[in-house]
């Protein structure tokens, strides 16, 4: 399997990462010369990462040399890892038949030998990822174990900016695949097997990275199925979010699809303040209750263009499996305190 020139792999990545809506600055040679660096700018704040990307082949060596299911980034043209103060260093590589990333641990590879060493994940570990969404491989390397983290392209930006705690993971990585979709009660059996305050403590935060997973999965799911477009304004422009219908903090809440509205800033804002609301026919309509709080506050500038630039209804998603669920929106104006002449 030839390899991706590095370039190549950098521009994928960055691609992929502003599709995410993040915003990447870079600075490197148009060349193949490793590595890339580059300033990842999302609403949490900026991340700076020095990356390393290789091409995930299978193992070499020939048939019965090497495991069948062994697949691996050859490191080339490189002479260690390096680690710095305030960046992420990314030690990664793509893989074109499963479809994923993978990251190894830069912290176990500061150094090495001579040549062009190689590091190992297993094709069953790609694939789970691919269908998942992430997946762990835990595999000796020369500075001690190391976790080996699989994402998909839409993990990616979540995997830079809360991933790290995986590779904090050890042995209890094992339990990754099952939090990626885990209830509380699924969480509060993995804690509570904790043998000692140490592994408490470090499942405690693989907990709550992985509930970070869930979140970061729930939007470009969402955006996908309304075409990275807002479904009242039709607005792109790498400004639209995902908007849970029925509120997080409300216990009926998910993160289905089907309980999500991709939506511009102004109109998430709006939506999520009872201003704008959407009923269980798909119509757009405005809370008479949220104008009046706005005009004795005096914060009415600008409702009456608001509301006229509303279209009747929203923009659905193609298919007819990821449309808003109608008890979704229904318990979501509920949940909102919307006036019940207008929930239908």
């Amino acid at each position: 399997m030839p390899g991706i020139p590095f370039s190549q792999l950098v521009d994928q990545f960055v691609a992929q990462l502003e599709r995410s809506s993040a915003t990447v600055t870079r600075t490197h040679r148009k060349d193949n010369s490793r590595p890339a660096r580059i300033r990842v700018v999302t609403g949490e704040g900026a991340t700076d990462c020095i990356v390393f990307l290789w091409t995930i082949t299978p193992g070499g060596g020939g048939q019965g040399v090497r495991p069948p299911n062994e697949r691996r980034i050859q490191m080339t043209n490189v002479s260690g890892i390096p680690l710095e103060p305030g960046c992420r260093t990314l030690l990664g590589g793509w893989s074109k038949e499963a479809g994923v990333f993978a990251f190894w641990d830069p912290r176990r590879h500061k150094t090495f030998s001579p040549g062009s060493p190689s590091l190992q994940v297993t094709s069953d570990t790609l694939e789970t990822a691919n269908h998942v969404g992430v997946a762990t491989y835990f595999r000796p390397a020369k500075l001690g174990m190391e976790v080996v983290v699989a994402v998909t392209p839409d993990s990616l930006l979540w995997y830079i900016q809360h991933g790290l705690p995986l590779h904090n993971s050890e042995s209890d990585s094992a339990g990754v695949v099952g939090l990626a979709e885990a209830t509380p009660d699924d969480e509060r059996s993995f804690l509570d097997e904790s043998e000692d305050e140490i592994q408490a403590a470090r499942r405690y935060d693989l907990v709550e990275t992985m509930r970070a997973y869930r979140d970061a999965k729930f939007r470009p799911a969402v955006l996908r199925a309304y075409g990275y477009k807002c479904a009242v304004c039709g607005c792109d422009l790498k400004l639209v979010d995902a908007a849970h219908i029925v509120p997080v903090s409300y216990p009926q809440s998910t993160d289905e699809v089907t309980n999500g509205l991709a939506l511009c800033r102004l109109h998430h804002g709006a939506f999520d303040n009872a201003l704008l609301g959407v009923r269980t026919d798909y119509s757009v309509i405005t809370n008479p209750e949220a104008e009046a709080r706005l005009r004795e506050l005096r914060l009415d500038m600008g409702l009456p263009e608001f509301k006229s630039r509303l279209p009747s209804s929203i923009t659905l998603p193609t298919s007819l499996e990821m449309r808003p669920d109608s008890a979704n929106l229904r318990l979501g104006l509920q949940a909102r305190r919307w006036p019940d002449a207008l929930i239908a």
